[in-house]
């Protein structure tokens, strides 16, 4: 299990190299109540999920992101693991005054302080989280000299002066808006809205809870917040809101802005755990009857769908990002021998992508897998570049014994 994951971590030493990166992280379970048949509860490597009937375990990986251009590098933390069946409630075990790392929460520490020494070249590393992230000892022992946080806030903290986070913002003027465009999901209707930016700088008061040594009474941070104009909300709708918590100095509307692009960016992880559930590969209708052999199998689908989210984000890319980010040498010149066979006599249907680039690959995978290759059709997706996978690593395997044949 060690060797898989380090088989996904260590490219992402080299490719972030020099560059500012953001690690967006995030927890996700993988149930197989479906399949409770097939697996036992003496298994050490199963155990409840959120819902305590349920059978799985949980996913914690940290995706490093290129702030250039937003590609996926890879994995710079991943944390695989399940409870045990005897738990105990985490009321019954006193857990709000145990110290945060004999918590499961302290998953999101290890997540920053590993990735640091995963990216030791990196130029500065930017920690992404959401809510669940907010915790005082993570603000307090994590930023250095190149690592900031950009967390979502979680609760109305304390702060020195008295008042609260909360309190502090309602008192602080909006200083510009920006236009977004709303895409229809099930939870909201498509619409084009404003959104209105603030921010201010807070110490934030170290809670009661915070336990462990030198934790300073308090951490100076910047707050921004984005929140959708009242008018544009359909009704019965939440505007949509963030207030995130970061160390980069803010001081004008454009770092103000680009915090709330930053914080977007970790929507990739929610594409990730997508592709690798009902979205692409999904894992949870394995039937496979061990938690070893589901976690082996999880850690290569994490390989395989960062790869499909990589090739699907590029397919249209003109910025040359390499495509040995994703494929070997040798893959990259059967590439070469593929494409001619798979393009159309017009030339809508050419390769018009530069050679050796992702975007240039991307076209082959999403043809390998069924796409037509024209541009009025719908763009390639995840089953798309899944099948298409598929395809080419058994072409690639094949051809791979013809040489070994013939030589």
């Amino acid at each position: 299990m060690k060797n898989l994951v380090t088989e996904q971590t260590e490219k992402v030493k080299l490719l972030s190299k020099d560059k500012h990166v953001l690690v967006v992280n995030d927890t996700t379970e993988f149930n197989y109540a479906d399949h409770a048949a097939y697996l036992s509860k003496t298994d050490s490597d199963l155990g409840p999920t959120t819902k305590n009937d349920d059978i799985g375990f949980f996913l914690h990986p940290g995706i490093a992101v290129d702030t250039e251009n937003g590609l996926s590098l890879g994995f710079s933390y991943i944390k695989i693991w399940n409870r045990n069946w005897d738990k105990k409630d985490k009321h019954e075990r006193k857990y709000k005054t145990q110290p945060i790392e004999e918590k499961e929460s302290y998953r999101w520490i290890e997540c920053a302080q590993q990735s640091k020494e995963a990216m030791p070249f990196a130029k500065m590393i930017t920690i992404v989280a959401d809510r669940e992230s907010d915790i005082y000892e993570e603000f307090a022992v994590v930023p250095d000299e190149r690592t900031n946080l950009l967390i979502r806030s979680r609760c109305n903290r304390k702060l020195e002066e008295g008042d609260t986070l909360y309190d502090r913002l309602n008192n602080t003027s909006n200083i510009g808006s920006y236009n977004l465009i709303v895409r229809s999901t099930k939870n909201r209707t498509g619409r084009e809205t404003e959104i209105e930016i603030k921010f201010t700088r807070v110490k934030i008061h170290k809670p009661k809870t915070a336990k462990g040594k030198n934790i300073q009474g308090h951490v100076e941070l910047y707050v921004v917040e984005a929140k959708e104009k009242k008018e544009n909300v359909p009704k019965g709708e939440t505007p949509i809101h963030w207030i995130i918590l970061t160390t980069h100095p803010v001081g004008n509307f454009e770092e103000a802005i680009q915090v709330v692009r930053w914080y977007a960016m970790r929507w990739q992880i929610e594409l990730l755990f997508n592709t690798m559930k009902t979205g692409g590969l999904n894992m949870e209708l394995s039937e496979l009857e061990t938690g070893k052999s589901l976690k082996k199998l999880c850690l290569m689908a994490m390989g395989v769908a960062l790869k499909i989210n990589q090739l699907r984000q590029l397919r249209n890319d003109q910025t040359q990002i390499p495509a040995e980010i994703i494929f070997s040498t040798e893959q990259i010149e059967f590439i070469k021998i593929l494409i001619p066979q798979y393009e159309g006599k017009t030339d809508k249907q050419k390769n018009h992508f530069s050679e050796n680039t992702i975007a240039w690959a991307a076209w082959i995978i999403a043809r390998l897998g069924g796409w037509k290759g024209y541009d009025n059709e719908s763009p390639p997706g995840n089953k798309t570049f899944k099948w298409g996978l598929d395809k080419f690593y058994a072409m690639f395997n094949g051809y791979k014994i013809a040489q070994e044949l013939c030589a």
